[in-house]
């Protein structure tokens, strides 16, 4: 019984404690990245507003007064290429007036080479007022491009949830999300 609390002690390092963080309005910035395509910003954006939103934060237009600002800086990066397996088709039958049909899918050895897209958002969190550092961390994925999982939506959903979850921890290194 004693390991489990040693082990469960030790993973609990990475993480420290910092002051609570209150809820309040914020604004949502995106710091400036010329590869970012516009379309992809806004989906950044709106994902830390959701992931905020559902933390009790009021998100107000970007020029708006506020408690909090919000910038949101996103990197992504092609670390190489993956081979993703092609998937097999299922078999199937037809039957029309005219006749019947049956087709056969046979598995296929055939492996689709595809960029690895790796992702890294950073949200700092400064006070209005005085421009004080409330908060800042950064959580970091990695996904096929051409993939659902790598659209800007799905990305940054899963980044921003993760990352807004740990307010107020003081985060040492990025986080790192499936």
């Amino acid at each position: 019984m004693g390991l489990g609390f040693g082990i469960a002690a030790l993973c609990a390092v990475t993480v420290g404690s910092a002051d609570p963080v209150p809820a309040g309005t914020v604004t949502i910035a995106l710091a400036g990245d010329p590869n970012l395509d516009a379309a992809d910003a806004v989906d950044f954006v709106e994902a830390v507003g959701h992931a905020l939103a559902g933390s009790d934060y009021l998100v107000l237009p970007a020029a708006g007064p506020s408690r909090y600002r919000a910038h949101v800086a996103i990197e992504r990066q092609t670390r190489g290429l993956v081979a993703a397996t092609g998937g097999v088709g299922r078999p199937s039958v037809g039957a029309a007036n005219w006749g019947g049909g049956v087709s056969i899918a046979l598995p296929a050895r055939k492996q689709d080479l595809r960029a690895l897209i790796v992702t890294r958002m950073t949200i700092t969190l400064r006070d209005r007022r005085d421009d004080r550092l409330v908060w800042d961390g950064s959580a970091v994925t990695a996904q096929l491009d051409g993939t659902r999982d790598n659209n800007a939506a799905v990305v940054g959903a899963k980044l921003a949830d993760a990352l807004v979850s740990q307010i107020p921890a003081i985060l040492h290194e990025p986080l790192s999300v499936p």
